[in-house]
Formats: structure tokens, sequence, C-alpha cells
């Protein structure tokens, strides 16, 4: 499943990370999107059967009890142990045709859960990351208390600051279109690499979009306008010194400089790495995703279709309390 560069093919099961805050709204847009067409070919990791609402829509459920067959198609698994363990449990029970065949896991996390930790547990485990990626994370945001919450808790401000895309929940309360706008224009400050969605007028395109892998989206979201004030050399800094700074390499990445630049991020910032994405075309001429959390960075993952315009190149790192200069003296390390 690896070429000699030592990166990963595609044959991977996508895991998608459901996360937000507590009273976000996340069970709530669970419990709407396994029920809908656009999930039957999904296996989702719940905490509880019981806070989705499963009862009425019971189809089978296995001798082990802790896997539920929807008439959507969607397959609920309970995590009766480890993480590691529910995937490993999923992947074998689909191989040996016990279950239904699915295409991609989403995994429902707590709203006090550290995405960092949960990203970790899947690239972490060498059983685990041969047969799956992570293909990216969805935080779900109270449009009413969600701003408070992202600005009293580390946890809230990490989930954000983590998005690949945020669903806003709880719009209908707002009462204020523009209301609406001013938070969806903060959210992008905070975050202006994610796409923002309002859950309750989420259609099957939206669902689509949502559940499609990070380095394979057509386009990137339209930016959100900006606003003078905070437009600081040092990137969008939340409470917590929490940051998001992109970088524009357009000259092919050789693999010696891309090991040393891993290797100085684990060693200098690899604590305060919350994460890093990006595409990067290497001296091979290929086009790789790159992912990375704290200290543990995927094998780069060569990408199937040519990616041009500010994808290509570009690289994200949201880290906490590190400046602009002192990671631009570690990505210096891939030019060389």
């Amino acid at each position: 499943m690896s070429d000699r560069t030592g990166a990963i093919s595609s044959q991977y099961i996508p895991v998608f990370l459901l996360t937000g805050f507590l009273g976000s709204g996340k069970t709530s847009l669970l419990s709407r999107l396994i029920h809908r067409p656009e999930f039957s070919d999904t296996a989702v990791i719940i905490n509880e059967f019981g806070e989705v609402g499963l009862d009425h829509m019971l189809v089978d459920q296995s001798s082990d009890t802790d896997i539920v067959l929807l008439d959507s198609g969607c397959l609920c698994c309970a995590m009766s142990g480890s993480l590691q363990e529910s995937l490993e449990s999923l992947y074998y029970r689909r191989l040996r045709k016990e279950i239904p065949h699915f295409e991609r896991i989403v995994i429902e996390t707590s709203g006090l859960a550290d995405p960092g930790a949960i990203i970790n547990a899947i690239g972490g485990d060498p059983a685990v990351a041969r047969r799956f990626r992570l293909a990216g994370i969805i935080t779900t945001v109270d449009a009413l208390h969600g701003l408070e919450a992202i600005g009293s808790y580390r946890e809230a401000a990490a989930q954000l600051a983590v998005a690949d895309h945020v669903v806003l929940t709880k719009t209908d309360l707002l009462g204020d279109s523009v209301a609406a706008l001013d938070l969806r224009r903060e959210l992008g400050i905070r975050n202006p690499h994610a796409e923002i969605h309002v859950g309750p007028t989420l259609d099957s395109a939206g669902i689509r979009r949502l559940f499609t892998s990070t380095e394979t989206r057509p386009t990137d979201p339209p930016a959100l306008p900006n606003r003078n004030e905070r437009g600081s050399p040092l990137g969008h800094v939340f409470k917590y010194g929490i940051t998001a700074q992109t970088f524009h390499l357009q000259k092919p990445i050789s693999w010696p400089a891309y090991a040393d630049w891993v290797h100085a991020m684990q060693r200098r910032h690899g604590e305060s790495l919350l994460r890093a994405k990006g595409i990067l075309r290497m001296e091979d001429g290929e086009c790789y995703a790159i992912h990375a959390v704290h200290h543990l960075f995927s094998a780069p993952l060569k990408l199937q279709r040519a990616i041009e315009g500010p994808q290509q190149g570009a690289l994200v790192l949201i880290t906490e309390k590190l400046s602009r200069q002192e990671l631009e003296e570690t990505v210096a390390l891939l030019l060389q």
C-alpha cells in the first residue's frame, strides 16, 4: 500500500469526524443525517444508541448487539471499547460480509473531546492506519451560544480551529438575517479555511459536500469579506493563542527537504501543532495531501487527479501559541 517514497495509496476507508461542543446540536444533526439516502453506504460510530432516535428506524441488529442497520441503509455502531477496536471490528465484519458494505465511516465525538486525540487514534495505530485515513472534520456550532463557548472553552476553540466544514445549528432561533450573516463572517475570520453551512437548510448537495474528502474537493469555498481590524500578519488569533497560518509553496518539494521539515516540526512544535493540512507538489511531479496532528505526521497521500490553482502548494498550519515567524523558520526547510 505504499511506494518507495513512503506515500500511501488511496485504497483506504475514509473517516470523517463529527465534532462540536456541548449543546451545539451535533446529535440532532446526526439524527437527521442517518435517515437520509445519502448515508446509505455509511457506517456511523456513535456514543449511545438512545441519543440519536433509532428505535423506530431499526431494521436489523447484529448478534453482538452493538450494530444496527437502518432502513436508510446506514449502519450505526455503538462504541463499546476503544476507537481502534470499533474501527477494526467494522472492517473485519465488512470483510466477512457479516454487515453490508460501506464506503465511509463517520465518528461522532463527545462534546468535550479534543479532536487531536481522536485523529491521533486513527493515524497513530499502525493496524488502523493501514486501512483508514482521516478524510475531513465537521464541527457544529450553536448559532445562539457558539461564540461564547468558543471564547470560554479551549475544546470548543480547538474544534472550530481544525474544522474543514462548520455547520451552524439553531439559526432559526436567531430571528435576524443580519445576525446570521455577522455570525458567519465571525466564524470565517476565526477559521478562514472552513466551509460554512446552515444546518436547517442543508440539502442533498450540501450533505454530499460535507462528506467529500478534503483533498478531492473540486473548488475552494468562497472567502467571506475581510475585516481590516482583524487582518493581522500573525493570522486569525483566538483566545488561547490558536492561529491558522497559510503558506503557499510554488516550487516542487524534495523528499529530503520534506523529511527535514517533518522532523523539525515534531521536535520544535509538536506539542503546539493542532493540525497541519495541505497539498504539496513533490519532486516526482505528483501532488500529495499532507496531514498531521501534534507529533504524528501521516504518510503523504498521492492524489489521483491533478490539482491546479491556489490549492496546489497551500499548507495550512493550525497551532497554539506560535508566531508566524516561528513557523516560517521551519517552513523554509521545505524550500531548501
